[in-house]
């Protein structure tokens, strides 16, 4: 037995001397894109032997037999990357940002998608939830006037299941609330035990998926990463190789669209890397907007927010965050809980937008050259140019299953819920064999909060996949494999109750 009473694996000594080690090592670091424990070999031997204790893996070779199993209820590499990840944030983290974020950034996305009335916004690595909780705050209490009527989405992404399950349920010890006033917290969550849980209202807008940066390819309408007004992926790529890292910011670029905004980490600004992107110095922080059209706000960069008519009550105005460096006790509980998001309400579909560049066409994917057309204006955020090709396709061939599916994940896009069942119901009956309309319709349920029918649909996704081999591709579609699809539909069936 180990110190804290786990059962102890093989000494850190013997695995580091294993043969198979080295092998252990690089899958794990190809899985996970975590280059930072590629010279750490000593840090990650200690953490294999915890696991291994754990699971009762004699070897590194037992351990890795392990890793490379199906996937399963209890599945270890899940467990594994908890234990190698970091989720160590509170909110309002780093407030020079979210002051940028408040002054420059939102003001200008909120006036540019005025005429449509839609918000995208994404955060990368969200852990347990902090950064994409306070964005939703920020929104609702210094914007909720501008905003009122449109459709709003801040998805929080992580690689660490367990992370993404307490994000879901919103509950959090004091120690995350260590720079946000007394009276802030106690009007954003309400005290539950020793801990306190976001208030529904503010959980309105968010919602939270598994996403693997280094797996899985994006922009993708299908996993929901595309067309974002803003990215924030802060202390992120810096676990990552100079090489991936390289490959990633060019997919932050393609997945915002044309005038987004990307905020990194302190630590990560290097001027070759975001050479496509037009940088904004604010104090303390450093800023990149995508300016395919040299894009100039409509405001200069430092404007302030126009203020609101008419002005709320000081008290519902959150203050400028230079006032929230409140140093709190540590902790005395830990987290705990998982829970699943709130389901959305159909809003009015938006009015067109302006035309936006285009990239060039690529190889044609499920569905022939026109669905192949419209993911590629789908994937940088031209919904109503997607939109369009859509509808254009169904009136020449009504019974093509892959553009009512298509057209379902648009109007998802734009909020419009009704629409988007019934496209991907339509797309289900016209070709039952199709994976990604059960697969999303789903995910639709999930948000409507029925369980039992979301249930039902991934299971059908997994009876459609269960003689295929993991690295085949998902219906002809060159982003998602079938191990990904079983991956993701295991981890919902999980957080559901389902066994």
């Amino acid at each position: 037995m180990t110190a804290g009473g786990e059962p102890a694996g093989p000494a850190v000594g013997d695995i580091l001397a294993d043969f198979t080690f080295a092998s252990l090592k690089a899958m794990v670091i190809d899985a996970t894109g975590m280059a930072f424990y590629a010279d750490k070999s000593e840090d990650l031997a200690r953490i294999f032997q915890l696991r291994m204790g754990l699971v009762g893996a004699a070897d590194c070779a037992a351990y890795l037999e392990l890793l490379k199993a199906p996937k399963s209820e209890d599945c270890e590499m899940d467990a594994l990357v908890a234990e190698l990840t970091i989720g160590e944030t509170y909110f309002f983290r780093h407030k020079e940002q979210f002051d940028a974020l408040r002054d420059v950034i939102l003001p200008d996305v909120i006036e540019r998608n005025r005429p449509f009335r839609r918000l995208r916004i994404w955060s990368a690595g969200c852990a347990t939830g902090p950064e994409p909780y306070s964005i939703a705050i920020m929104l609702e209490r210094e914007f909720g006037h501008r905003i009122a009527d449109w459709h709003v989405t801040v998805l929080g992404t992580d690689i660490n299941q367990k992370f993404l399950a307490r994000a879901r349920e919103g509950r959090y010890d004091s120690w995350a609330f260590r720079t946000m006033p007394d009276d802030i917290r106690a009007a954003c969550f309400t005290p539950v035990g020793g801990q306190w849980q976001i208030n529904p209202g503010f959980k309105r807008f968010v919602k939270f998926q598994y996403h693997n940066l280094i797996k899985s390819r994006f922009p993708s309408i299908i996993d929901n990463i595309a067309g974002f007004d803003v990215i924030i992926c802060r202390n992120v790529i810096i676990y990552f190789s100079p090489e991936t890292i390289e490959s990633l910011i060019p997919c932050f670029h393609e997945t915002l669209t044309d005038g987004g905004w990307l905020i990194m980490g302190h630590a990560e600004p290097n001027q070759h890397l975001f050479r496509r992107f037009k940088t904004v110095n604010t104090p303390g922080a450093v800023l990149y907007q995508r300016s395919d059209r040299h894009y100039q706000a409509s405001a200069p960069p430092l404007a302030p927010t126009p203020p609101p008519p008419p002005s709320p009550s000081p008290s519902l105005v959150l203050p400028r965050l230079t006032a929230l460096d409140v140093a709190r006790e540590p902790p005395r509980r830990p987290e705990t809980a998982a829970g699943r998001p709130s389901p959305k309400a159909a809003t009015p579909r938006p009015a067109p937008s302006p035309s936006l560049p285009v990239p060039p066409p690529s190889p044609p994917t499920g569905g022939g050259e026109g669905v192949s057309r419209i993911r590629e204006l789908a994937d940088c955020g031209q919904w109503e140019a997607a939109a369009a090709a859509c509808d254009t396709l169904l009136n020449a061939t009504p019974l093509d299953a892959w553009a009512h599916f298509y057209r379902a994940m648009i109007h998802e896009q734009v909020g419009e819920a009704e629409l988007c069942e019934r496209s991907l119901r339509r797309a289900i009956y016209l070709d039952r064999k199709l994976v990604l309309p059960h697969y999303h319709l789903g995910l639709f349920l999930l948000r409507r909060d029925d369980a039992a029918a979301a249930a039902k649909a991934f299971r059908n996704v997994q009876a459609l996949l269960r003689d295929r081999p993991d690295d085949a591709r998902v219906a002809d579609t060159d982003k998602i494999t079938t191990g990904q699809m079983r991956e993701a539909v295991e981890m919902h069936l999980k957080l559901i109750g389902e066994p």
